[in-house]
């Protein structure tokens, strides 16, 4: 699953293909983890377009060339999650999140559909029974759809906040023409944080800044439709008019610096709609920033 340019084995020219170990949990600790949730199981429940199925392994080749420095630490993958069926995949998932964070790990999920982060949520959820857990989402839709006939990649944070009350909401990148009355009245109840596409960098850092002291510790998950289609357009729902991406690039990096990341996922990713892998670079762009500054 990873492989890329080869310049030798020095240790300053060394890639990140050149350094990932097979994840076992009796030597992987204090590094971070990779896992590939490989269904778009969710995504045809929500009539979106197919293909996110292969997005773990695209996004994998887009940072396997990417340089490697000593400070990064240790980096394992535990491979990609079989199970086609959404309830199947979350609950493998979990189970890889929380091990991950117990080995004082940071799991990085690659997807699949977004409903990979009911998945991620359950693992940190188990790692952290009594935490207030902080969720930043970086997408244009609140995907708070009712699931009332099943859940789909459109309606895992309302699963989130229905069933638990230690949860604070953020979503950045937000707009409403796609979402309908119902989802914004929802959002409102449930008290979530909103920060439309479009917004000055300082205004998202100052919501971001006050979402952060209320929480203990911070899952950030991507739908990368949340980006202009021009920059991410392999994805379910592309965006005419979406986020750009230095701001959000700029607010991740503030995340990863507060010290209280705990897990990150990235979805809808789909190999098939992307023209020059442009959508999976993205992503390589924000694992970067992970591995740059998560011992800072």
């Amino acid at each position: 699953m990873w492989n890329g340019r080869f310049d030798s084995d020095d240790v300053d020219d060394l890639r990140l293909w050149q350094i990932i170990k097979e994840f076992n949990e009796n030597e992987s600790q204090n590094g971070i983890v990779f896992t590939g949730y490989n269904t778009d199981d969710g995504i045809i429940r929500n009539l979106g377009r197919k293909g996110a199925v292969d997005g773990s392994n695209a996004i994998r080749k887009a940072c396997s060339s990417l340089p490697y420095i000593k400070s990064f630490g240790d980096i394992f993958d535990t491979g990609n999650i079989d199970k086609y069926k959404l309830e199947d995949a979350q609950k493998d998932l979990a189970g890889r999140t929380s091990l991950a964070i117990t080995l004082n790990c940071l799991p990085i999920n690659l997807g699949g559909g977004h409903d990979i982060a009911f998945g991620t949520f359950s693992g940190i959820r188990d790692a952290f029974p009594d935490k207030t857990i902080g969720i930043i989402n970086f997408d244009a839709h609140l995907d708070m759809r009712c699931y009332k006939e099943q859940p789909t990649s459109g309606t895992m944070f309302k699963q989130i906040l229905d069933t638990d009350d230690n949860v604070n909401y953020m979503i950045i990148g937000y707009q409403d023409m796609g979402n309908t009355l119902r989802l914004r009245n929802l959002a409102q109840e449930k008290g979530v944080v909103i920060s439309k596409v479009g917004e000055p960098f300082d205004v998202i850092n100052n919501k971001l800044n006050d979402f952060l002291e209320n929480c203990d510790l911070i899952y950030t998950t991507f739908c990368m439709d949340a980006f202009d289609i021009t920059e991410a357009p392999g994805v379910s729902a592309p965006s005419s008019v979406g986020l750009e991406k230095r701001v959000a690039i700029q607010i991740f990096k503030n995340i990863i610096m507060s010290g209280k990341l705990k897990a990150v996922d990235f979805a809808e990713v789909n190999p098939t709609l992307d023209n020059d892998n442009r959508t999976a670079r993205l992503v390589s762009n924000f694992i970067y920033k992970i591995l740059e500054n998560r011992g800072a």
